[in-house]
């Protein structure tokens, strides 16, 4: 999975939030679960 600049990441499990600042592949994973994308 890739990522792309800009995108809002959240961690369901303690709520941490991640903003993309360089697009990447990869997993953004958080409390050892993937990180769900928030929609706009």
């Amino acid at each position: 999975m890739a990522t792309q600049k800009e995108q809002v990441y959240k961690c369901q499990v303690c709520t941490n939030v991640v903003k993309v600042v360089e697009e990447g592949v990869g997993t953004l994973v958080c409390c050892n679960k993937p990180m769900e994308l928030q929609e706009k």
